[in-house]
């Protein structure tokens, strides 16, 4: 693809928690596939070193975890997701999963009922995923013991911390497709986690997306970083001085509180503000 191109959408589901079909209506509750489709590991290593935020904006804008931070500061991880569902007030699948997740596996976990207020993970998890090699985890959920989650250091992005208990009484799915954090994710997509936050990209996009999410990265560092530190401001070097006007911007040479003079508009500032 071409520097910078963005490949076509991939369909989302049309809200936050739909009853997604593939666990409900197929499988009974339950149900843990312990199968999932695998990328290429020339294309998880395409990855390296991409910030989450240039894999977005190669999406469109699209594909974020939203509402998730890391409780491991400093990690990032790439990795081929696995999905847990489970049903409100349990983690029970979270736990099944594990048994069946391996060395580069990328934990997704969610609830049917939706984002859980309840610590879901703990340090004892963290250690448990860190030994089986998983790449990372997140969880829309809540942690706990966040001190010993920062001292194992195991890359985990979460709604935030709390010491309120999970039960594990009831079971949902695993490997099936899932909405987390408003996003849509399937067993074998790639997950993109760093200081930022988390990105799904859909594994049929792989390839393209990393090749625009570094060519956005290249071009960031060998036009738009000199310019700016040289001086110019981005207003001028991505060319906002355009957009500006045209919905209605203008600066005008005057103080809020005074009225101003014959003339003292323009599209672009004539002077500071003094």
């Amino acid at each position: 693809m071409s520097s910078g191109a963005v490949p076509p959408p991939t369909p989302q589901p049309t809200s936050m928690h739909p009853t997604m079909p593939y666990p409900t209506v197929l499988h009974p509750r339950g149900t843990v596939f312990t199968q999932a489709p695998r990328p290429e590991a020339e294309v998880l290593r395409a990855y390296d070193g991409l910030a989450v935020a240039s894999v977005h904006e190669a999406m469109g804008q699209r594909n974020l975890l939203r509402g998730v931070r890391s409780l491991a500061p400093g990690t990032r991880a790439v990795g081929r997701a696995v999905t847990a569902l489970d049903l409100g007030g349990s983690n029970l699948t979270l736990h099944a999963l594990l048994e069946v997740a391996g060395p580069g596996d990328f934990l997704v976990w969610t609830s049917q009922h939706g984002p859980v207020d309840s610590a879901v993970w703990g340090a004892n998890v963290s250690e448990s995923a860190a030994a089986r090699g998983l790449a990372g985890a997140v969880i829309e959920g809540h942690a706990r013991d966040i001190a010993d989650i920062e001292r194992v250091g195991f890359p985990l992005w979460a709604l935030g911390v709390t010491p309120a208990a999970t039960g594990k009484t009831r079971v949902g799915w695993g490997n099936v497709p899932v909405v987390c954090c408003g996003a849509y994710v399937r067993p074998g997509d790639v997950i993109v986690a760093d200081g930022d936050g988390v990105a799904v990209v859909p594994l049929e996009d792989a390839g393209r997306v990393a090749e625009a999410a570094a060519a956005r990265d290249l071009r960031e560092t060998t036009t738009l970083t000199p310019r700016v530190r040289a001086g110019e401001s981005l207003f001028a070097v991505r060319d906002w001085s355009g957009n500006f006007p045209s919905d209605g911007g203008r600066f005008v040479d005057a103080a809020w509180d005074r009225p101003a003079s014959p003339g003292a508009e323009s599209p672009t500032p004539r002077t500071e503000t003094r």
